[in-house]
């Protein structure tokens, strides 16, 4: 026979004791681990919110229209103006409107704390000297140049030219505020800055292309040369898309345009028969340089592509796009919609 042990309450009062003192060990334990956390994670955050070492004192930081959170805070570090990306972010997202952020050219006078910077990013740290200067989609090289010499008085249009003629396609459309005494280094320098962090979200779908970066830019040009909206440019990427594909002649208006300088509705069939690799009339595939400068939905269409069995389509006189399969249909929108 089984006997439980007697247990009298003297007992009791023992083993409720133990158990009190156990579990006032483990939330001691427990407690004086998060206090040890709270203070590592603000002495982190003290740290990390100090200014670099190296804080580009009075250096010049162009915040572009359009930049997140998340383009503000990687521009900072890399800039030397914060210690870490993640801080900024975290922060700004948890105690600011990420929508306040305001485009402008910054410049410190003396180093700034995280969060004195993302003060200063709210307010907009304006020059007294800066200005706009908007350089719209499809602009080439020239035209910029021309641009910035109206409004810039220590810019060199033809240095600019020579400086930026070799990365046209890469200068990024977009109103810039920016301190009246640029140069063309400089401008050429934010151009193809801005292009890099604009593109920079869609490097994966760039390496997963069957064209290069370069032949990605120059058909991006095209397209911005000759469709008119985001369902034009998709549709027309995917139709010179085609074309490459079967080797045909992309036959494109706005390629002569470049190299004649000459408005599209003003050229003749005299000029497409121009003897010249830009001449996608006697020349098989892409042009040898970009048209001008692609805005980021013309880079997209080249990306993101309408899937049609199009080979061929006209802007009608009354501004539409018309899409034909064949040279027997396009013949026929040809005499239907032009005059």
């Amino acid at each position: 026979m089984d006997f439980e042990p007697i247990v009298n309450n003297e007992d009791r009062s023992v083993i409720k004791k133990r158990r009190f003192k156990s579990v006032s060990k483990i939330l001691f334990s427990i407690l004086f681990l998060l206090i040890i956390l709270i203070f590592g994670i603000k002495y982190l955050f003290n740290y990390i919110q100090l200014p670099p070492a190296n804080f580009p004192i009075s250096s010049q930081v162009v915040v572009p229209v359009g930049s997140t959170v998340q383009d503000v805070a990687k521009l900072m570090k890399d800039n030397n103006i914060i210690k870490s990306e993640l801080a900024f972010f975290a922060y700004f997202t948890i105690f600011h409107d990420p929508s306040s952020v305001k485009a402008s050219t910054y410049s410190f006078s003396k180093p700034l704390t995280l969060i004195e910077v993302s003060e200063e990013l709210i307010k907009g740290n304006y020059f007294e000297d800066l200005i706009k200067f908007t350089h719209i989609e499809g602009e080439r090289v020239e035209k910029i140049a021309i641009q910035a010499g109206k409004i810039l008085p220590e810019f060199n249009e033809t240095k600019f030219i020579s400086l930026a003629k070799p990365h046209e396609g890469k200068l990024f459309p977009e109103t810039y505020m920016i301190p009246v005494s640029y140069n063309e280094q400089q401008l050429l320098e934010l151009l193809l800055t801005t292009f890099a962090e604009k593109t920079k979200p869609l490097e994966a779908q760039i390496i997963n292309r069957k064209l290069s970066l370069d032949e990605m830019v120059i058909l991006a040009s095209i397209i911005e040369r000759e469709a008119n909206s985001k369902e034009s440019k998709q549709i027309i990427a995917g139709i010179i898309q085609n074309r490459l594909e079967i080797g045909m002649p992309l036959q494109l208006d706005a390629s002569i345009e470049y190299i004649l300088d000459k408005p599209l509705a003003e050229l003749t069939a005299e000029d497409l028969k121009i003897d010249s690799p830009y001449n996608t009339y006697t020349n098989n595939g892409l042009p040898p340089t970009a048209i001008g400068n692609p805005g980021l939905e013309a880079i997209e269409a080249v990306l993101m592509p309408t899937k049609t069995d199009y080979l061929f389509y006209i802007t009608g006189d009354d501004g539409n796009f018309y899409y034909a399969k064949d040279f027997d249909e396009h013949r026929k929108n040809i005499a239907r919609y032009l005059r």
